[in-house]
Order: structure tokens, then sequence, then C-alpha cells
């Protein structure tokens, strides 16, 4: 009855949330690209791939999402050659990026995850005939989850993680996902002992929990993973190697200005300082090339690049580059730290060995910050008014900044191997209902 009810709402839910998503396909461009794969619907090509068999449906909303599901999809495919991966993503972000890194592997094949409703699920459904399904972090939507139970398909929720926020949203559901999520999940593979203690208050039976490390945080075989193409490509446009830069990632509405005004004041003792700027949402560039002109700053555009009048700050104004940028950086600052609620993942720049400073807002990922603050291994800042003075301390002390990159680097190692025993999990699985059926 419930799933019945959802999917009688559900349809008024998308006439109301129709111009929304027609904001989006205007403003970002390839958003409009394959849209109707969101209703089921498929070329000709993908249905004949599809009818081979023998897929795996991965399901991840983002970017960083993605990031995580293409690392344990290569990891099931080194552990099992006949592997092959469905991957479905909600943004066009998630979607470019995964097309981008596809290469030419032909095992992989990539759709937008379809509206949630019943019978546009189960008309997909029936093309792809998953032989299991993967979520990443907490993809969970009731129609599909009660198709995979109805196919006998076993759902795989990886990565997962559950703030306390989140907690408290769930326990007050609890009468609605108790019979429409969690009792359709097969196996949960928690992020670390906290989130599985809250998994189970919530209603997720003890015996589907197992506790895996982060997949995000996993730095295992990622020794070759950053790519330094952007120190090089700084280099050939004449951003010299041993110039100081300092790197916002992931950045909300306001925090460029933040930088910006912190990078002046910087600038008086560290004069050959360049800044880079990330900006969370890439539809936003055309605000902050604004903000920059208002501030009469010398600037260039990562997709435009001209270096001629020796600007002092590049704007990434492309999407799916964040983390091979992190290796270009001297000291990173988070974004959606200091304006905004939530934080973005500091762990990226700290896998890619960079003295990491966030804001007072890092709420979703409280509990990796507080192991990395336990260990000094990242500084959290109580306010705004910190950040120039702590950015100052760390380019004027080189070994301080080592140091913090060598106690985040110990306070991670808890997460290493994370992929690798997902991976596992899920392969003996596959292997244990192959024997008894």
């Amino acid at each position: 009855m419930l799933l019945f009810l959802y999917n009688i709402l559900l349809p008024i839910a998308l006439v109301v949330s129709f111009p929304i998503y027609l904001r989006r396909m205007l403003k970002r461009g390839g958003y409009a690209r394959n849209f109707s794969q969101r209703f089921g619907r498929y070329s000709n090509e993908l249905k004949d791939r599809f009818a081979e068999g023998g897929w795996t449906w991965i399901r991840a909303v983002s970017v960083g999402e993605i990031v995580v599901a293409l690392r344990l999809i290569e990891e099931l495919k080194r552990q099992s050659p006949d592997f092959k991966a469905a991957i479905s993503t909600t943004t066009s972000t998630g979607y470019a990026l995964c097309q981008q890194r596809r290469d030419n592997r032909q095992w992989i094949e990539i759709v937008y995850n379809p509206i949630d409703f019943y019978p546009i699920v189960n008309a997909c459904w029936r093309l792809i005939r998953p032989r299991e399904a993967i979520l990443i972090d907490s993809d969970l939507w009731p129609s599909f989850l009660a198709l995979a139970k109805a196919h006998g398909c076993p759902v795989y929720l990886a990565n997962a993680r559950l703030s306390l926020r989140s907690e408290k949203r769930y326990t007050k559901l609890r009468c609605l996902t108790q019979p429409l999520l969690w009792r359709n999940v097969t196996t949960l593979f928690a992020q670390d002992q906290g989130d599985a203690e809250r998994w189970k208050r919530i209603g997720v039976p003890a015996d589907r929990i197992t506790v895996t490390g982060s997949m995000k945080y996993d730095s295992e075989n990622l020794g070759s993973g950053f790519d330094r193409r952007f120190s090089a490509w700084l280099e050939k446009q004449g951003v010299n190697a041993e110039r100081p830069i300092l790197l916002g990632g992931s950045l909300h509405a306001g925090e460029e200005d933040l930088l910006l005004s912190g990078f002046r004041l910087l600038l008086a003792e560290f004069p050959q300082l360049f800044l880079i700027l990330v900006p969370r949402h890439v539809e936003r560039t055309p605000e902050i090339v604004q903000l920059l002109r208002a501030r009469n700053v010398r600037f260039t555009l990562r997709s435009e690049p001209d270096f001629q009048h020796d600007p002092s700050v590049l704007l990434v104004n492309t999407t799916g580059e964040l983390r091979d940028w992190y290796s270009t950086a001297t000291v990173v600052v988070v974004g959606k730290s200091f304006y905004g609620v939530g934080g973005q993942n500091p762990v990226e720049p700290i896998l890619a060995n960079k003295p990491v400073v966030v804001g007072p807002h890092m709420e979703n990922f409280q509990y990796i910050v507080n192991e990395l603050r336990k260990a000094g291994g990242i500084i959290q800042l109580h306010s705004a008014d910190a950040l120039v003075p702590t950015i100052a301390d760390l380019l004027r002390n080189p070994s301080a900044a080592s140091s913090l990159v060598t106690r985040a680097a110990k306070a991670m190692a808890q997460h290493q191997g994370a992929i690798r025993r997902t991976a596992s999990m899920i392969l003996a699985q596959r292997a244990k209902r192959h024997v008894e059926g």
C-alpha cells in the first residue's frame, strides 16, 4: 500500500519540479542530452548491449559518487574478469565525467538514473536485467528497491554514510523507511563503526551491516591516481613550479569573495602567491567573473586560458577536474565550510598530500574531520577571521605543513583497502548465490 501511494504522489511531485529541471537544462550545457533516458527510453544500440546480459547496475548521484563508483568497478573487474557495469547517474556533470573516464572499456555502459516511477523503472529493469545492484552512498529509491526484491536481485548499499542529521530524519520516518527501504537492502557496507550504529538505530538489521571503511578515503593503489597534468599545464603557461599556490575547492557562494579578500592581504608577504578558484557548480562562473572584474583582479579562465597579462587568479570553470587540480596546490581550503551547511569532502586533497584548512560548517563530514583533528591532520577554523593568519603560517612554515600532511595520512590508514574489501564481499556473495542456485 505504501509503495502504491508513493507512486500515486510521485507524478504530482514531478509536475511541480518540472520548472526546476527546465531551468537546469537551460543553464547547464549537456543537461538535456539523453534526457529521455530518465523515462526509460534507450537507443537501439543500448538495448542491444543490455540484451547481452550479465550486467551489474551501479547507481551514483553525482561527480563524487561517480569517482568512487569508477574505482569500485575497476576493482570488481580486477577480481572478476567477466564483470560488466551499467552505471546510472543523476546529474549531467556526473554523466559527462563518466563518459570521459570510460575510455574504450566496452564492459561499461552509462545512462541516466530513471525517474523512480514504478512503470518506468520496471521498463528499465526488463532491459538491463542486472545480476546485482550497487548503490553508492545513499541513492535509495522505493520503486527501484521494490523491483530488485521482486526480481530476487541483491542490493548492496556501498560506502554507506549516515550523518546525525539524516539519522534524526530517518528516525522520524521509520514507519515509512523500514518497509520501503531497509527491508529491501541485502547488505550495507558502513564506513565506520559509528555509522554502523546509526544505521542499526534507524532500523537496518544488524546482520546486514558490515564495516568496510570509507571507499572515498581509501588510498590503496592511489599513489599514481593523482594526475600531475595541471602542474605541467601551469608551468607551460608560465606559472613557475616554485610559486606557492592557494587553492579553494568546491567553493560555495560567498567563498570566492572570502578567498579573494584573504589573497590580497597575503600578497603583501607572499607576492608570488597564485590563487586557483574551483566553484562547486560551474554554472556560477558568470557571477564569479563579475566579482573578479569588480575587484579589479587579473584573472584567466581554465576554458579560455590567457596568461599574456600575467594573471594572479585562475578560475576553473570546467567539470570533473578538481581531484587533479589538488595536486598543484601548496595549501587547500575546502569549500561550503565557511558559507553554507555541510561542507565538502576534505579527503581528496589530503590523499593528494596537501595541508587542508576547513571552516566551521563540516556537518556532512564531521566524523572524519573529528578523526583528523584528533590526529592533528587538518585545521578546522571556528570563523573566517582566522583564515588569513592560518594560511600565512602554513606558507611560512613548510615543515609544519608537511607534518600536518603526515599526521593526516596516518589517520586515513584505517580506511585503506575499503574498495578491495567491498568488491571481495560482493563477489563472494555472488559466488555463494551461484552455488546455492
